[in-house]
């Protein structure tokens, strides 16, 4: 249990074992992720979702999923011989809740492409999950399939 002010008399600083235990959080989801097994990814997860992108025109895009959407979007094309390189750097706003920048390096068919998204993270039951996904350029593609 957490004190429940957003005032506090210093800044709060993560102990070692805040970050070794989101960071071991986020390499079971990638497991999960290269073994392309969405039902696990999905067990991670606190729906709704909130999903934040843009699309083409620069406009913001957002849907709330329920499991069934984020299983419908995660099996999208998912090519198992694709090669995905995480660098990730949370921010605590406290030991419960953190926002977790990701630099990915994918590289499938000879070719690299870089990504950098967030997740928005919150404990429950004690247990990590994701809230919130944030990543630029998937827009219009939400729009076509996910009928945003």
């Amino acid at each position: 249990m957490t004190d429940q002010s957003p005032f506090t008399a210093t800044h709060f600083a993560p102990t070692a074992d805040d970050t070794e235990t989101l960071l071991a959080w986020f390499a079971r989801y990638d497991d999960h992720v290269r073994r392309n097994d969405t039902a696990a990814m999905a067990d991670m997860a606190l729906f709704p979702l909130v999903v934040m992108t843009n699309d083409s025109a620069g406009e913001c895009v957002t849907q709330e999923w329920d499991r069934e959407t984020f299983l419908q979007a995660m099996g999208m094309g998912a090519d198992p011989s694709t090669r995905i390189d995480n660098e990730r750097r949370p921010v605590f706003l406290n030991s419960d809740l953190a926002v977790v920048v990701t630099d990915s390096t994918v590289t499938a068919d000879g070719r690299t492409r870089y990504m950098r998204y967030v997740d928005v993270m919150a404990k429950t039951g004690g247990q990590w999950r994701f809230k919130s996904m944030i990543q630029a350029g998937w827009g219009d593609m939400l729009k076509e399939y996910l009928g945003a």
